[in-house]
């Protein structure tokens, strides 16, 4: 499900790499559409650098998939990608797909329960700074 202000794009991606991201995000209990949004907006604020490997996609077994992005996402990776000599967007998907399969990239979330994020927003003992908390982690 695209997250609010996210609308569908349709890169061509190569079979063999949708299917290999698919099913990392699937071990990983992650939705691609998740993978592939978070990458992007990574990539466009400059903290994901373009992955140096070529990928391994057959040019005839390429077609559309979706993914979402917001404009400013799309945008933003758009001049990325153009700064860093990438042919197209498309290719640009392929390459960060390719990556995430490949296990060279990972967009990592950080995930926190209720109570967690609770503990953290209330706290403020002395000698720590506002929001810090002593919460663990739960496993």
């Amino acid at each position: 499900m695209p997250a609010v202000g996210e609308s569908e794009r349709a890169p061509n991606i190569a079979k063999g790499v949708w299917d290999a991201a698919g099913a990392r995000a699937k071990s990983e209990g992650l939705p691609l559409i998740w993978i592939m949004s978070r990458a992007l907006t990574e990539y466009a604020a400059g903290t994901l650098p373009l992955p140096h490997r070529p990928t391994d996609g057959q040019a005839g077994n390429r077609r559309g998939r979706s993914v979402f992005a917001s404009d400013a996402v799309w945008n933003g990776a758009d001049r990325q990608r153009a700064k860093d000599g990438v042919r197209s967007m498309s290719a640009l998907c392929e390459i960060l797909l390719d990556a995430y399969a490949r296990g060279d990239i990972h967009p990592y979330a950080r995930i926190v329960t209720t109570a967690q994020r609770d503990a953290f927003t209330t706290s403020g003992a002395p000698g720590r700074p506002a929001g810090a908390t002593s919460v663990p982690v739960a496993a």
